[in-house]
C-alpha cells in the first residue's frame, strides 16, 4: 500500500488552509483585505526606499502614508480605533501636507468603518468627513473644483457603501433575533407539552392501577370461577394499559425531567372531555359563528386510551378555534374522527378565505405537533384542494 509522505511546510500549508476555511465569511474577507493592504504596504515600502521622495515634507508624508495604512488595516478589526487613526493623515492634510491616500481614506472609512459603528457615531463621524472634503476644497485656491469632485466623489461612494452594508447587517440581524426568538418559543412549547403529558400520564396510570385494584378487591373471597376469569381479564387489560403508559411517561420525562405543572396546566387537566363531548362543544361553537358543521365521532373514540382521547379532544378544540378566526365565514366545515384497528385518525377541514397567501404554523398547532410526536403519532396542517385541513394520526391499543 502506498503513502503520500508530506513536508512541513505542506502540512503547515494544507492546516492554515482548514482553519481559514472554518472562518466565518466576513472573517475571511477581513483577512483578504489585510493581506491585500499589508502588501501594499510592503510594497508602498519599497518604493519609498528605492525611489525616495524629495520634497520639502517628505519625513511627514512618509509618516503620514504610514499611518494612512494603519488606520486602513486597523478598520477592518477595530472600526473605532481605524477611524481615529485615519483623523491623523486628513487633519495633517488641511494643515501641512496632504497624504497620497486621503481618497483612498474618504472612501474606505465610511464604507468599512460606519457600518461597524453605533448610529450616532456614524452621523457624527460623516459630517467631519463631508466638512474635511469642503475645507480642502476651500485651501486648493485654484484647483478647488477638481478637488472638491475628486474627493466628494470618493466620499459619496464610501457613504453609500456604509449605508448599504449597514442596511444589510441591520437586516441580518433582525433575522437572526427573529429566528433566536422562534427558536426559544419552539423550545418552550416543547418543555410546556412535555410537562403537561407527564401530568396526563401520571393521572392515566394511576386510573388503570385503581380500577386493578378496584377489581380485585371486589373478589376477595369470592369462589366463582366465571367471575374470577373476568376480572382477571380485566385485570391484564388495565395493566397492561397501565404498563403502556408507563413507557410513554418514561420517555417523555427522559426527553425534559423538569415536572412542574403550572396552574393553566392543572386547570386543563381538570377541564378533560372525551372526543364525543369535545365534538359537541365545537358544534356548538361552529354553528354559533355562523358555519355549516359536518361531524363525525364515533362512540369508539370514547373508548381509547385516556392519552388519545385527551390528544384527540384538545387538537380538536384547538383546530376549531382556527376556524372561526380564520376560515371563510358561513361555509362549510367537516371534523372527522376514524377508528381503525390500530390507529385513530382525526381531520378538520374548512374553506380557506378570500385572498389567502399562505399562513405560517401558530404556536398552538405548534404545540399540537409536538404532542403528537411525543404520543408516536402524526401531526399536519396546510391547503389541500381549496380547504385549510388539519390532520392527526395517533397509535392506540387494539
Amino acid at each position: 500500500m502506498s503513502t503520500t509522505a508530506f513536508s512541513t511546510g505542506e502540512r503547515v500549508g494544507v492546516f492554515t488552509a482548514r482553519r481559514v476555511r472554518a472562518l466565518s465569511g466576513g472573517t475571511q474577507l477581513r483577512l483578504l483585505a489585510t493581506a491585500l493592504g499589508a502588501f501594499l504596504l510592503i510594497d508602498y515600502l519599497r518604493l519609498t526606499v528605492v525611489s525616495p521622495l524629495t520634497f520639502a515634507d517628505t519625513p511627514l508624508v512618509v509618516v503620514m502614508d504610514l499611518v494612512s495604512y494603519a488606520a486602513l488595516l486597523t478598520l477592518l478589526w477595530r472600526p473605532r480605533l481605524g477611524i481615529v487613526l485615519a483623523a491623523i493623515p486628513l487633519t495633517a492634510a488641511i494643515f501641512w501636507t496632504p497624504t497620497g491616500l486621503e481618497s483612498m481614506l474618504l472612501l474606505l472609512v465610511p464604507a468599512i468603518g460606519l457600518a461597524q459603528v453605533g448610529r450616532r457615531t456614524a452621523a457624527s463621524v460623516a459630517v467631519l468627513l463631508v466638512a474635511f472634503v469642503v475645507a480642502r476644497a476651500a485651501l486648493a485656491g485654484p484647483f478647488a473644483t477638481p478637488v472638491a469632485a475628486t474627493l466628494g466623489l470618493n466620499l459619496a461612494v464610501g457613504l453609500l457603501c456604509g449605508a448599504a452594508m449597514r442596511y444589510v447587517s441591520a437586516r441580518q440581524e433582525r433575522r437572526e433575533l427573529a429566528e433566536g426568538h422562534e427558536a426559544a418559543e419552539s423550545a418552550r412549547i416543547r418543555a410546556d407539552e412535555r410537562r403537561t403529558l407527564s401530568r396526563e400520564l401520571h393521572d392515566v396510570v394511576s386510573h388503570h392501577l385503581s380500577t386493578a385494584s378496584l377489581q380485585l378487591m371486589g373478589v376477595d373471597g369470592n369462589e366463582d370461577e366465571a367471575a374470577l376469569r373476568r376480572v382477571l381479564a380485566t385485570v391484564g387489560r388495565e395493566t397492561g394499559a397501565a404498563l403502556t403508559e408507563l413507557r410513554l411517561l418514561v420517555d417523555v420525562l427522559r426527553d425534559d425531567p423538569s415536572t412542574a405543572a403550572s396552574g393553566t396546566e392543572i386547570r386543563e387537566l381538570a377541564e378533560h372531555l372525551t372526543p364525543t363531548q369535545a365534538a359537541a362543544a365545537a358544534q356548538q361553537a361552529l354553528v354559533a359563528a355562523g358555519f355549516d358543521p359536518s361531524i363525525e365521532v364515533p362512540a369508539r373514540a370514547d373508548q381509547l386510551e385516556m392519552t388519545v382521547q385527551r390528544t384527540l379532544s384538545r387538537t380538536l378544540r384547538e383546530a376549531v378555534a382556527n376556524v372561526v378566526a380564520y376560515a371563510a365565514p358561513r361555509t362549510r366545515c367537516a371534523v372527522r374522527i376514524t377508528v381503525d384497528a390500530q390507529l385513530v385518525t382525526l381531520q378538520v377541514s374548512s374553506a380557506l378565505p378570500a385572498g389567502f397567501a399562505g399562513a405560517r404554523l401558530g404556536w398552538g398547532l405548534r404545540g399540537l405537533r409536538e404532542r403528537a410526536r411525543l404520543t408516536g403519532g402524526s401531526f399536519a396542517s396546510g391547503p389541500q384542494d381549496g380547504s385549510w385541513v388539519v390532520a392527526l394520526t395517533l397509535p392506540h391499543e387494539a
